[in-house]
């Protein structure tokens, strides 16, 4: 009793020392992601798929996306006039196997934690704690954030200067995923991030930096800094064609921004995108694969090219991706992928329409003059119901039929045809 009568004494001082701002004005923001279904696999006599149709999302998503994931958003302004106002981030999210699909309460985590302060610079907002960071660059048909610096930190958004609009940011993340490493279980990633956008043009650039890149039993001398480089460019419509969007994306980097880390820190969702197969005969049995994601060379040079965009017509809807990564090792030799996809949507009526996706992915790469690429191709057919909300967001139910076959030599993949059923829920607010 005496701890809470001492706290409600100091909070009553404080409020008196510090003035009520009565002028206020005061907001509250709710949003999130939830995805839900479950998928069967008639090689398994339709028992339920597992994470091997997730590998190649690159040749499209749709139709052989099997986990379910949510994430919730919550977040505060106080808007207090003269460009003076106050933010408060917080997210939490699903943290469980994500090809779970009994009805029970599942495990989450909070993911962000961060507050944005306007009116400490003279134009922009300032953050700082922990936050997803530029990954509003993103592929949606495919599922790939091609610029992903997520951590804690802090930094500067959109501040105004020599004609355009500026980020500049600190953020930390670390690697808890590998017990091997010598340093214990942990590792940290110091990243330095600066943006510009000019119009439909917008360049950045990272640089990194590990005090410590190494693993028990192995002697190689891993990179301890990076740096690498994006160039978007934007238009609002489709390929120089009325209508729709269209991004041309251009990255490339060295040591700590090749491989898996090109536009990356060391987060999850990079850990499990498309990026190096080298690196991915580089992983720890005994952890369920999971690729070792900083194992680069200081030398290590990668290369990655898209182009996406979408045109929506009357009565046809199309979204297609090209992308292509190319890598240079420093110990000799190299690799590559590249992949296609294109969704085209067949729109019924209000409620109904019908999306389609064919999809091919191509990877390169020989090792100890062993060939470890294949190929993979898909065909999607899948009828959807929605309610369009005029708001933005419009919830999906889907019912998924899809046609893939891997033709793979890599380690945790199996040559692989089969025929995929299954349903799914998908909304953002």
């Amino acid at each position: 009793m005496k701890l809470k009568s001492l706290a409600l004494f100091f909070g009553a001082c404080y409020g008196l020392a510090v003035p009520a701002v009565s002028n206020a004005a005061e907001s509250f923001g709710f949003h999130g992601y939830i995805r839900a279904g479950s998928m069967f696999d008639a090689k398994d006599n339709f028992a339920k798929a597992g994470y091997e149709y997730e590998m190649d999302k690159t040749m499209g998503r749709l139709g052989s996306e099997l986990d379910n994931s949510w994430e919730a958003g919550l977040n505060k302004l106080w808007d207090l006039g003269n460009n003076k106002s106050v933010n408060i981030h917080f997210k939490v999210e699903s943290d469980a196997d994500g090809l779970q699909t009994r009805a029970a309460p599942r495990e989450s985590g909070v993911s962000e934690t961060y507050v944005e302060l306007g009116g400490i610079t003279p134009t922009g907002t300032m953050w700082g704690g922990l936050r997803y960071y530029d990954r509003e660059n993103y592929i949606w048909t495919t599922d790939y954030f091609y610029t992903d610096y997520s951590g804690t930190g802090v930094g500067i958004k959109a501040m105004e200067m020599a004609g355009g609009k500026w980020d500049f940011a600190y953020i930390n993340s670390n690697d808890t995923s590998h017990s091997d490493r010598a340093n214990g279980t942990e590792a940290t990633m110091h990243t330095l991030h600066t943006s510009a956008l000019y119009g439909a043009w917008d360049m950045e650039i990272a640089l990194k930096q590990m005090p410590s890149n190494e693993f028990t039993g192995d002697n190689k001398q891993y990179a301890t800094k990076g740096a690498e480089g994006t160039v978007i460019y934007s238009r609002d419509d489709f390929f120089f064609m009325p209508g729709g969007f269209s991004k041309f994306i251009a990255q490339a980097g060295r040591g700590l921004g090749s491989g898996d880390l090109l536009g990356a820190n060391l987060t999850n969702t990079a850990m499990y995108r498309k990026g190096s197969l080298y690196q991915k005969t580089l992983q720890d049995k005994a952890d369920g694969y999971k690729p070792y994601q900083s194992k680069v060379m200081e030398g290590d040079q990668s290369y990655r090219l898209f182009l996406w965009g979408g045109w929506y017509g009357a009565n046809i809807h199309l979204l297609p991706t090209l992308s292509y990564q190319y890598n240079d090792y420093e110990l000799g030799g190299h690799d590559s992928w590249y992949a296609a996809s294109l969704r085209p949507v067949f729109p019924i009526n209000e409620f109904f329409s019908i999306q389609t996706e064919v999809g091919y992915v191509k990877n390169n790469l020989i090792i100890d003059n062993v060939e470890r690429g294949g190929t993979s191709h898909k065909v999607s057919i899948v009828p959807t119901f929605t309610v369009n909300t005029g708001m933005g967001p419009s919830p999906e139910i889907r019912i998924l039929t899809t046609y893939v076959d891997h033709n793979n030599e890599t380690p945790w993949q199996e040559d692989r045809e089969d025929f995929l059923v299954g349903v799914q829920a998908d909304m953002w607010w």
